[in-house]
């Protein structure tokens, strides 16, 4: 029943379901959507009125209007991996909400530079603290409270064209909340260029202050569970994941694979998977091989039965930063 339950919210939040169950279940949440709306329309005017909390190194915040599927994780590799060329030691501050992103930066920056917490203020303190010239706060967009260089927003040319807010869809905040952000990246995994248009016009007009930059992400590093580069699977597999948009991924791995069948086998966004799941996986595997994200591939690398049977597939950042975002980019990296 939970299972049918979660589908059938899925179903709403993407808004590609008219099955009758689908919209009850839409009118059932429009209430709490409505005091949602509420909630956050006085939390921006507080914030509006109350200066931010300037911290110790300069803050790079990348963040999202949606509860997740943007490609923040990535992305921040990818500005990470940018300022960290340059000789810039760079930290990220994350929350810690899902052990898999912490992990994988970890796996990507090193432990020392990653600072889990709730209090994002303490990461920045502690990163200040252990040297770092700068912090990469994830997930920022939403916490005000602390002061950032570069507010950068992402939205998908995925993401629903409705803007229904929590819990009726996947809006944490309305879109015009898009022109907080000095720059919005659109990015982009199975969307056609022109919904990406369309998004990017739409983006245009809510946040005129800020440069729209549209982002390929681009799928097909292959990986061990444990990080190491191996060759593609042969034949057909089961995909497995626990993250925001499973449909996204499955859709991924047809583009790469166009001649194997592709079992999707979709868990909640961070699932922790037990020693349950794992047997269930491998009594479902049926001689094929098990594809999984890297966000997936750090927390199933410990169950050996099952990491000797399956490979991940990255997502990446296609390019460099360019236009305005680069700008700014080396404008922060000159003053470091």
């Amino acid at each position: 029943m939970r299972e049918r339950l979660r589908g059938l919210v899925m179903e709403l939040w993407d808004g590609d379901d008219p099955r009758p169950a689908t919209r009850l279940l839409g009118l059932a949440l429009a209430p709490g959507e409505i005091a949602f709306r509420s909630a956050i329309a006085a939390r921006s005017r507080w914030f509006d009125r109350t200066p931010a909390t300037v911290p110790s190194i300069p803050v790079v915040s990348v963040g999202n209007l949606t509860v997740g599927g943007t490609g923040k994780t990535p992305v921040l590799r990818w500005l990470g991996d940018w300022f960290r060329r340059r000789g810039i030691r760079t930290a990220v501050v994350v929350r810690g909400y899902g052990r898999d992103e912490v992990a994988l930066y970890r796996r990507w920056f090193g432990g020392d530079a990653v600072f889990a917490g709730v209090d994002r203020h303490a990461g920045v303190r502690a990163a200040g603290k252990g040297g770092f010239q700068l912090a990469l706060l994830d997930d920022g967009f939403q916490h005000r409270r602390l002061a950032r260089m570069l507010d950068i927003l992402l939205v998908a040319a995925e993401d629903p064209w409705r803007i229904r807010m929590l819990p009726r869809g996947r809006y944490r905040e309305p879109l015009g909340a898009a022109g907080r952000a000095t720059h919005v990246l659109l990015t982009r995994r199975t969307a056609s260029r022109r919904t990406a248009e369309a998004w990017n016009e739409r983006l245009v007009r809510v946040s005129p202050g800020a440069p729209v930059l549209n982002v390929e992400m681009t799928m097909g590093e292959w990986l061990d569970l444990d990080g190491g580069p191996v060759r593609p699977p042969c034949g057909d597999v089961l995909a497995v994941c626990a993250i925001a948009r499973p449909r996204a991924f499955a859709t991924g791995l047809g583009r790469l694979l166009p001649e194997a069948r592709i079992e999707l086998a979709p868990y909640p966004d961070h699932h922790e998977y037990t020693a349950g799941d794992v047997a269930a996986l491998l009594s479902r595997r049926a001689g094929r091989a098990i594809v999984c994200t890297e966000k997936d591939a750090v927390k199933l690398a410990r169950h050996r039965d099952l990491a000797r049977h399956a490979v991940s597939v990255g997502f990446r950042v296609g390019g460099e930063p360019r236009g305005p975002l680069l700008a700014a980019l080396t404008s922060m990296a000159d003053r470091l």
